[in-house]
Order: structure tokens, then sequence, then C-alpha cells
């Protein structure tokens, strides 16, 4: 999915509030938290959300340090309206790659132990419940070279959707085909091909490959019907 110059319809307070009301509506223990976001290259906002379910919303950089987020009120409509999910807006193969949604840490500031940035962002982006968080290539961007929708990401944990189409290889580039952690992919629709160290096979919904940790894998299709699957990675590192 691509947002391109578009504007948003929803004011950016309008949708910063709804973020704030669904996530501490659902949420038994919120993190108390302050963060920023900068929209559209130049408008500072500031979010505090307080334990006892209450929260502020500052059209103002953020007076401590703390961590940022980088995108455009267009980006933000998308995962407002459940259009993409936000970690789809903020996936990249690399730091160097573009992102839609782009995390940073302002100068001076450290993650406190006890804060699972990720899993805060997880809940407070999705909006409602139960979350969910819809698949297809019109929920996707481009990322390792196949439409990719990463789900859930965890100490030790990521998982994620992807699909591959004629002309697409997933992991093409050699130094992208390597995982320190051990990898399972499951064929949920279409058909294609997978790599496994020096062996191609045929991969196809309905059946799953183990991947063991450093070993070689790619993917593609060459089939109009193409391929979809899930990925989930786990231990150490992942």
């Amino acid at each position: 999915m691509q947002t391109g110059g578009a504007k948003a319809s929803l004011s950016v307070r309008e949708m910063l509030e709804g973020f704030c009301k669904s996530y501490i509506g659902k949420t038994e223990d919120p993190v108390a938290i302050s963060f920023g976001f900068l929209v559209n290259g130049s408008d500072w906002w500031t979010v505090a959300i307080h334990r006892e379910g209450t929260y502020d919303i500052e059209s103002r950089k953020p007076s401590e340090p703390t961590f940022y987020l980088v995108s455009t009120d267009k980006t933000l409509e998308d995962i407002f309206l459940g259009k993409m999910h936000f970690m789809t807006a903020a996936g990249r193969a690399s730091m160097r790659d573009y992102a839609p949604l782009d995390f940073r840490f302002m100068d001076g500031y450290t993650p406190p132990d006890d804060l699972d940035l990720m899993d805060f962002a997880f809940h407070f982006f999705l909006i409602g419940e139960p979350e969910r968080i819809p698949l297809g290539k019109e929920y996707a961007r481009v990322v390792h070279g196949g439409y990719a929708i990463p789900l859930v990401y965890a100490e030790g944990l990521r998982t994620g959707w992807y699909r591959v189409e004629p002309g697409m290889v997933i992991n093409e580039e050699e130094e992208e085909q390597f995982n320190p952690f051990n990898t399972l992919v499951i064929g949920t629709k279409g058909k294609g091909s997978i790599k496994l160290g020096s062996g191609e096979y045929s991969f196809t919904e309905g059946e799953a490959y183990m991947i063991p940790a450093n070993t070689a894998h790619s993917f593609w299709s060459n089939y109009e019907e193409g391929l979809e699957f899930v990925i989930i990675m786990w231990g150490e590192g992942a």
C-alpha cells in the first residue's frame, strides 16, 4: 500500500485521541508513557498516557527526551482506519530503507527496562477489540521482495504474512537469505517454490517447511495465482 501525496480527511488530533481512547478502553493497566509524533515533516505532537486511564495531547514537541514517531497524516489515517497495520507501515528490510512510519529516539533517551515498546505500540495502534489485522496485498507493502504484513513481534518471536507473485523473489539477495534462528513457513494460498540450502522445492497451500537457523532460503512463484504464506521465527535474536 502506498499513500503517495494524498492528504488525510481526519485531523491529527482526532486520530491521536482515537488511538488513546482505544488503548485505554481495552487495557486494564495502561502504560504510563509520554512520547511524540512528528507529522508531515514539521508538526510536533506530544501524547501522554497516565496510569489512571487519562491522557493528554498537546501540539508541541516533547519537552523531555523520549521516543517519537515520524509519519504523515495520511499514513496515520490509514493505520487509524485499519487500511494498514502499524507494523506494516514501520517494516523495512534494513535500517537504510524508507518506511512510512519511523520510530526514533530523542537525544538522551534510553527506553526503561520495563517498557516493551513494540508491545505498547501494537496495542496502541490497533483500534478496538478484538484486535484484528486484515491480510492481503492491498494492506501490504513490498519488503524483502514480496508483499509483507508483519504481525506479532515479541522477545524471541517474529511473525508475518507474505505474498509473492510472478517476477518477485523474497530474499533474492544472498545476505537476506540467512537468519540466526529457526523459521517455520506455512503455505496458506496458491503455489510457488522455496529454496532451502542448495535445494529447490515446490511450496503450496496446506503444507509447511521448517527452516533451521543459518540455512539459506528464498521464495518465488511462477504461477498467476501467486503464493501466500505465514512465517514464524523464534529463538535468540528473533
